[in-house]
């Protein structure tokens, strides 16, 4: 059985499990977006440039070393004619990118005489700039920058990675339909059968973020290939978590359609998301605390962990061991022992300060998700990804989501505390990214504030459409009626996960009612009951229901990982969200846009009008 540990990885022909990390052969395949052989072209641009000095740069940057690799091929291209030159500073940045260092990626593409670019280095660019505008959070930036590369020129790889990256941006913009549309594209490109069960699979779940009422549409109005996919796309969300009905009702299915592009085996690849995809004897540890401030979350992470693998079929369940990690300081040492021990992969650990220690590292010998994410981004280590439930990641989902509805002029009310700032800056990035205007902003105090006059002071006199409520249950039960009362017009008031406990009370939660919040599909009850369901794994009030849901994603992720860091516009439909993988191993989520009704929250349809939304 093949191991992912990485002297066996050395040994192999497998691809590498980053993208990032390519031969030189490929690499040069990638670098040239020309019609003539990607690698004859290059070839021919750096035939100029010592054989010894470029030969040690791709070795650096092959073993991890990629801040040397960049130095080495910066300094190669201070002494390079045009257009030599742009080349090995193209190198350089993709190289920065690759070790995480965005700064001196930023730096170096800003440094390139745009006028002594070939065709194909000017098309590189491009791309490389939508990849530093995903990671700062300017998905329509990128878009825009992807747009204007030469297509017809491209050579098929490079093709293929900016139909990819395309999709994740859009995705990231709240356009799942265009996003959908650029997969199918991907689709006709890609040769490999596990490669397109992969897209097909990230394109019905990128449909699945589009509504009821919009699917449906699709279905009748829809053209081509697209109307297909939105019939998959239903039937994977009628058939909830049961993937017997779905595989039966998808075979019928296909004997009415054998002329689209869908796979026999979309149905099967489908429903495996919803399982471990483990092979048998593959081993997990785990490193969670089971002392400190963290103990009770950790739990809460290995029960999730605990049940999943419970969930699995027989013979495709992993061992599992878990390993107290309390003092963050032994994290290292404890991860060299888990692959010492044989660990095919690490899940943990969950402390900011751990998670610091292993992003320090140049290498970690097995592909390990962290529990959260690294302080900074400039460091990072091959085969490490970060996975986390930040509220800012929020408060930044309801700036786009409010985007996406149509909705332009918004107000700001926050507490006065740090977590209060933290949301309101998170939101107030986003919102200014988009193109959204900020009218107006104001803070409460979260105690002993009367709920009139804080909204009254909002929004009297205010031009707005949206109202962004960053608070608790408690106060957005007295918050939001003042809000509504206050306004000469109806208004979108938006909140984040912390005004939903999990549980609706009709009489006590009456003035949550016609509140939008984003939250975990979990939460809100997506794929319906089965073991794994939110009604099954945590009941009633739970402040920490959610680490359920991120154990259930870590348990599934941990042997996905390398497929979707090749695949740029691969997507997993996560139990914390639509899951997609960034340039610097970080796990990207898109929350689902819920909304209080008189019997509880519902599933809000993001693209629905503003003014009568449509309750899923």
């Amino acid at each position: 059985m093949l191991k992912n540990r990485v002297d066996r990885i050395l040994l192999s022909t497998m691809r590498p499990t980053r993208a990032w990390r390519l031969s030189p052969l490929l690499l040069a395949a990638i670098l040239s977006g020309c019609a003539v052989n990607p690698i004859q072209e290059e070839a021919r641009v750096l035939a100029p440039i010592p054989v010894a000095e470029l030969n040690r740069a791709t070795s650096l940057e092959a073993q991890g070393k990629t801040a040397e690799a960049a130095e080495l091929y910066l300094a190669l291209a201070a002494k390079a004619q045009p257009p030599a030159r742009a080349q090995l500073q193209l190198k350089a940045a993709r190289a920065s990118l690759a070790g995480g260092q965005i700064a001196p990626a930023k730096t170096t593409v800003d440094a390139i005489s745009r006028p002594d670019m070939t065709p194909s280095q000017r098309d590189l660019l491009l791309l490389t700039e939508a990849d530093l505008a995903l990671l700062t959070d300017h998905p329509k930036d990128a878009i825009g920058l992807l747009e204007r590369m030469q297509i017809q020129t491209l050579p098929k790889e490079l093709k293929a990675k900016r139909l990819g990256t395309l999709a994740s941006a859009q995705r990231l913009a709240n356009s799942p339909l265009a996003a959908a549309q650029t997969l199918n594209d991907l689709d006709r490109l890609l040769d490999q059968q596990d490669e397109r069960l992969l897209n097909q699979v990230s394109l019905i779940s990128t449909l699945s973020l589009i509504g009821n009422t919009g699917l449906q549409d699709l279905t009748s109005t829809g053209s081509g290939a697209m109307k297909g996919w939105a019939e998959v796309a239903l039937l994977t969300r009628n058939a909830g978590a049961d993937p017997q009905p779905l595989e039966a009702r998808y075979r019928q299915w296909q004997q009415r359609h054998s002329g689209h592009p869908a796979l026999p085996e979309l149905a099967s690849a489908y429903t495996g998301t919803l399982a471990g995809g483990y092979a048998n004897g593959d081993r997990i540890s785990i490193l969670l605390p089971r002392g400190g401030r963290f103990a009770a979350a950790a739990k809460a992470v290995q029960d999730g962990i605990e049940a999943a693998g419970r969930a699995d079929r027989a013979g495709q369940r992993p061992s599992l061991n878990f390993t107290d990690i309390s003092n963050a300081d032994r994290s290292r040492g404890l991860h060299a022992k888990a692959i010492q021990d044989g660990a095919d992969y690490v899940i943990g650990p969950l402390q900011k300060e751990a998670v610091d220690a292993l992003a320090a590292e140049r290498l970690l010998g097995v592909p390990t998700l962290a529990l959260n994410e690294a302080t900074r981004t400039d460091k990072r280590a091959e085969n490490l990804y970060q996975f986390s439930l930040s509220p800012e990641n929020e408060a930044a989902e309801v700036a786009s989501k409010a985007y996406a509805m149509g909705l332009r002029h918004a107000l700001l009310l926050y507490p006065a505390s740090a977590w209060g700032e933290r949301l309101a800056g998170a939101f107030r990035r986003q919102w200014s990214h988009q193109g959204g205007t900020l009218t107006r902003q104001s803070s409460y105090q979260p105690t002993g504030a009367s709920a009139d006059r804080v909204a009254a002071k909002l929004l009297g006199g205010a031009d707005a459409d949206l109202v962004f409520l960053v608070a608790t249950a408690d106060m957005a039960r007295k918050l939001h009626p003042s809000l509504q009362a206050a306004s000469t017009k109806p208004i979108v008031v938006i909140s984040t996960s912390h005004v939903y406990s999990g549980d609706f009370d009709p009489k006590r939660d009456a003035g949550l009612v016609g509140l939008y919040f984003v939250d975990i599909p979990w939460m809100l009850d997506v794929g319906g009951a089965g073991p794994l369901s939110r009604r099954v794994l945590s009941k009633g009030t739970d402040p920490l229901a959610r680490l359920h849901a991120m154990g259930i994603d870590a348990y599934r992720l941990a042997p996905r990982l390398a497929d979707l860091a090749k695949n740029p516009g691969a997507y997993y439909p996560g139990q914390t969200g639509g899951l997609s993988l960034d340039r610097l191993g970080r796990i990207q989520r898109q929350l689902e846009l819920g909304r209080f009704t008189e019997t509880g929250p519902r599933l809000a349809d993001v693209t629905a009008d503003k003014d009568k939304p449509e309750v899923r």
